[in-house]
């Protein structure tokens, strides 16, 4: 089944997060939807990512996406996504707050591990082509 744009843009999220741990392990993910325009994934990191280091990401992507990784999810219960996010305290503060009765779902691409609601390409390799354009600041919550 050929993925929506949305879709395809937020397993681009997915795969900008994976490669960000990839390279900069220190970087706790926060949150990664698709937008009108793309996409983008927060990162609470001590220092700003510089244009070398959106070069770095972008080749790492497109290994993932070479890869053709299949997006797998599964449904898990509120203590099992705290769990697998205790060094990520934004991860589990998104787990914890999800409301009693909706389900929680991890998504894994290769060996990373997102929490995440669903609506992704079947695979990395649907992306295609994409490209890292700015980074920002950002502040949580």
């Amino acid at each position: 089944m050929r993925a929506s744009l949305p879709e395809l843009r937020h397993t681009a999220a997915h795969v900008l997060a994976y490669a960000v741990q990839d390279l900069f392990p220190e970087a706790k993910p926060t949150i990664g939807p698709a937008i009108d325009n793309g996409f983008y994934y927060d990162f609470d990191r001590a220092e700003p990512f510089t244009p070398q280091d959106l070069e770095r990401l972008e080749g790492r992507m497109a290994e993932i996406v070479a890869a053709d990784y299949e997006m797998t999810g599964r449904e898990v219960s509120r203590d099992q996504a705290v769990s697998a996010f205790k060094a990520n305290p934004y991860k589990a503060e998104i787990a914890r707050e999800i409301p009693d009765g909706e389900p929680i779902t991890l998504y894994t691409i290769g060996d990373f591990t997102d929490l995440c609601r669903g609506g992704h390409a079947e695979s990395t390799g649907a992306i295609g082509a994409f490209k890292l354009t700015s980074v920002a600041g950002a502040y949580w919550r």
